[in-house]
């Protein structure tokens, strides 16, 4: 079967543990550029952290795509945004208060990918590393200090696995009647407008392009994949995948370490 898209999950999926493109899954992917395939890679990231490596992948003009902030916001190779949902400064201040009574460390990302926290006097690693991935700057500011409508693309309590394992279950409790929250990887418990993951977005992306879904393979390792992987044609896990994502995929390829995004497209996309 010949595919005319395939969606990309980034970390731990497309990149090495060491945040590297394997040669093997740059080879494979340009084969599949020239042979007429997109390749969208559908990210928790913002616009910065994903560019760079499309930009290495050579994925470019205004008939290419990224998705990007967990399916928040949908934008060409040329940086017009074909779909954007964000959430109201209601929710962030909302959001603020309830991670200040629960002593969590937090940030908030806006569409341009800047990232922002109130914490003063200490902050957790995986705030600076997503503020460092986004390279955006690193904003200290309450609610109160910003304007009033500004609206965020997603909201990210920070934690180790112990820590995010001890909370997920409040954070659910308080969040999920109204929002979509998900685990993105380790330090993320990430929080995202109701209707929007990576398979909505990726619904959308493929109705403006005039793609059936059928078409179309993505792939993926967490839970955040999991809406992507079961509407397209062939949805495929990495080995190094959660149980809940390899239950509802069609096939499991390598690990993320072993090259298996090239393998994966060498083996089911490629003429």
């Amino acid at each position: 079967m010949t595919y005319k898209l395939i969606a990309l999950d980034m970390d731990d999926t497309l990149l090495t543990t060491q945040k590297s493109i394997s040669d093997q899954n740059k080879i494979a992917i340009k084969k599949a550029i020239n042979q007429g395939i997109k390749i969208v890679l559908c990210s928790g990231r913002t616009h910065n952290a994903v560019m760079q490596y499309a930009n290495d992948l050579d994925i470019k003009g205004s008939d290419q795509y990224i998705i990007t902030n967990g399916g928040a916001i949908i934008e060409d190779m040329e940086g017009k945004i074909v779909f954007q949902k964000m959430m109201s400064n209601e929710f962030y201040r909302e959001f603020v208060q309830f991670v200040h009574e629960n002593k969590l460390q937090y940030n908030v990302v806006d569409n341009l990918g800047r990232t922002f926290t109130s914490n003063r006097e200490w902050i957790d690693k995986y705030t600076i590393m997503q503020a460092y991935e986004n390279a955006n700057g690193l904003y200290f500011k309450e609610p109160a200090d910003l304007p009033s409508n500004f609206q965020i693309a997603k909201a990210i309590i920070n934690g180790n696995k112990e820590k995010l394992d001890g909370i997920s279950e409040m954070v659910h409790e308080r969040f999920d009647k109204d929002y979509f929250v998900v685990r993105t990887g380790v330090g993320f418990l990430e929080i995202f407008p109701k209707d929007v993951n990576k398979g909505q977005a990726l619904i959308k992306l493929t109705n403006i392009l005039n793609i059936d879904l059928k078409d179309c393979m993505a792939m993926g390792d967490r839970d955040n994949d999991i809406p992507m992987l079961k509407i397209v044609g062939k949805g495929i896990a990495m080995d190094n995948a959660m149980p809940d994502v390899k239950d509802v995929s069609d096939f499991v390829t390598a690990d993320n370490n072993h090259s298996g995004v090239g393998m994966a497209i060498e083996k089911f996309a490629l003429n």
